[in-house]
């Protein structure tokens, strides 16, 4: 029935070709089989390769074009939240996850991607659905309880921890320069 559902809807297409919306597809395929290290990645697709990291241990197929779409959201909160951490900014991030069409998506879909938002949600919510959830310990680290979780609260869940993680790292390091003086 999903299948048919994607077809239907003309987006089953758009859906099994990432490799035409998302460089990431050969980088992460390259780094997965140890023929790229992570230092030798920029900042960004250092946080983007995290990212897909998670969305794979989560269940989402890295054969689908909106789990690469679910990638650039989450990254993109995350370069929000780590720009500003006050609790303003933090209720704008989310009243733009949650509206279609704020100009956070628009900025992702549009600008970085040339879809339309239609099909830019319909990719993600497909990838989204047809996950093969798994009681993973990265879940409950997250905080993914409920596994009909909307890809939006979820991906904001995702960008919280991978804040968190980041922030431990860089602290993690910045001790250790200390205790090396």
């Amino acid at each position: 029935m999903q299948n048919n559902l994607q077809k239907d809807n003309g987006i089953y297409l758009v859906n099994t070709q990432p490799l035409s919306y998302d460089y990431m597809v050969t980088k992460y395929s390259a780094y997965k089989e140890g023929n790229i290290l992570v230092d030798d990645l920029e900042k960004r697709e250092k946080l983007e390769v995290e990212t897909l990291k998670i969305l794979e241990e989560l269940g989402y197929s890295l054969e689908e074009t909106g789990t690469y779409f679910y990638k650039d959201v989450i990254v993109k909160a995350v370069e929000q939240l780590q720009e500003s951490s006050s609790e303003e900014s933090y209720q704008e991030l989310i009243e733009d996850l949650n509206n279609d069409y704020s100009q956070f998506y628009f900025d992702i879909a549009r600008n970085g991607y040339d879809v339309g938002l239609k099909t830019f949600h319909s990719c993600i919510n497909i990838s989204h659905q047809t996950k093969n959830p798994q009681d993973t310990v990265l879940q409950q680290r997250i905080g993914i309880k409920d596994a009909n979780r909307n890809y939006r609260q979820e991906g904001l869940l995702i960008a919280d921890y991978i804040t968190e993680n980041q922030t431990r790292k860089e602290m993690t390091q910045v001790k250790q320069k200390a205790m090396n003086y």
